[in-house]
Order: structure tokens, then C-alpha cells, then sequence
């Protein structure tokens, strides 16, 4: 039941967005009495944190492929990956975190922790980007990044990247993203392609 509540609890959230996900709602899609989501998780904000947490998962998994890779491959295929991944997990997880952005009360939870207040390290994009500095940081140790090269800065680049290319994708339509600004339809090519100019000159 525990899953099932979890399932339901991320599908609220993809329809209604962080702020006006419910209990109650939660309840009904999953089909069971509202009372019982307290039997798995003590309150609200716990059953959040963990749908969060099954949501982020893929993107976990394949920045967990990303380090291991180091070393392996071309850079820029390894980094063509992991923005793929990111357009992917960016498109999905937007239309649910955005209302969090305009109250200040659940941003100032994420901000200061969320269900883990207190973490030396907020959970959070700051682990993705740090993450992302220790590949390129690895590859630069192994001479295939160049040594000049500043790679939370190149981290910064092509996680903006593909945060632009999902707000591209959720608010624009696909002949208006190729004809105005110019860009394919296809994430696995505009990866690719994102990846080879930011790289321009540090490999």
C-alpha cells in the first residue's frame, strides 16, 4: 500500500504542483481512506519528501552512471548522457516544484533542508552540480578535460543548458522551437550538440 499511496502522491503532484497537493486528493487516487497515509508516513511533509525522493531517483541513477564513467567513453558522450537525463528529469519535475518557487514558506523549507533541516549539505540541485564538478574534475585529472578549464563553471553551463531547453519544451511548441529559436526537437541531438560548444576548447 505504502507504493501505491507514493504512485498516487506523485501523480497529485504532477497534475496540481507541490503547493496544492493534498492528503486528501492523495487519498482518492490511490483509493484508500486518508487515514491510512498516516499509517506509512507520520505526516504530510514526510509523504512528500518520499515521493520527492522516488521522483528524483532516475536522475540520481544516472549521475551515479556519470561518475563511474570517468575515464571512459569520450567526455563529451558521458556529458551528452547526463544532460539527455537532465532535460528529461527537468521537463517531469518543473510543473511540480514550480509554485514552490512563489511561497516563501515551503521554498524556505527546501532551502534549509526540507525533511533533513540541519544537513551540513541541503538535499537538492546543489548535489547534481556537485556531482557534475567531480566528473569534470575526474576527466581533468586524467588530461581528457584541459587544465585551464573551470569545471564548476562548465557544470553551471550545461546544467542551465538543459534547464532552458525544458522550459523550451513545456512552454513553447516544437516548429517554434526549431524555427525561432533554432534549436532540434529531439533532447538526445540538442544534448549532443549543447555539449560540443560548451566543450569548445576544454577538451
Amino acid at each position: 500500500m505504502r507504493q501505491r499511496i507514493l504512485l498516487a502522491a506523485a501523480h497529485v503532484l504532477r497534475e496540481r504542483g507541490f503547493a496544492e497537493t493534498t492528503t486528501k486528493e492523495i487519498a482518492r487516487v490511490a483509493g484508500v481512506s486518508e487515514g491510512s497515509i498516516y499509517n506509512h508516513f507520520p505526516h504530510k511533509t514526510a509523504l512528500i519528501a518520499a515521493t520527492m525522493a522516488e521522483l528524483t531517483s532516475g536522475i540520481r541513477e544516472a549521475m551515479s552512471r556519470l561518475l563511474a564513467q570517468a575515464g571512459a567513453n569520450t567526455v563529451a558522450e558521458n556529458l551528452g548522457g547526463i544532460v539527455e537525463a537532465q532535460i528529461r528529469f527537468l521537463t517531469e519535475l518543473l510543473p511540480i516544484v514550480g509554485p514552490t518557487l512563489g511561497n516563501h514558506q515551503l521554498r524556505d523549507w527546501l532551502r534549509e533542508g526540507g525533511p533533513a533541516p540541519g544537513a551540513a549539505v541541503p538535499s537538492g540541485p546543489v548535489l547534481g552540480h556537485a556531482g557534475l564538478i567531480a566528473y569534470l574534475e575526474a576527466e581533468q585529472r586524467a588530461g581528457r578535460l584541459d587544465a585551464e578549464a573551470r569545471p564548476p563553471y562548465l557544470a553551471t553551463a550545461l546544467a542551465g543548458a538543459a534547464l532552458e531547453y525544458a522550459f523550451l519544451t513545456l512552454l513553447t511548441r516544437t516548429d517554434v522551437i526549431g524555427s525561432v529559436a533554432r534549436l532540434p526537437a529531439d533532447a538526445a541531438e540538442y544534448a549532443r550538440d549543447v555539449v560540443q560548444t560548451v566543450l569548445a576548447g576544454n577538451t
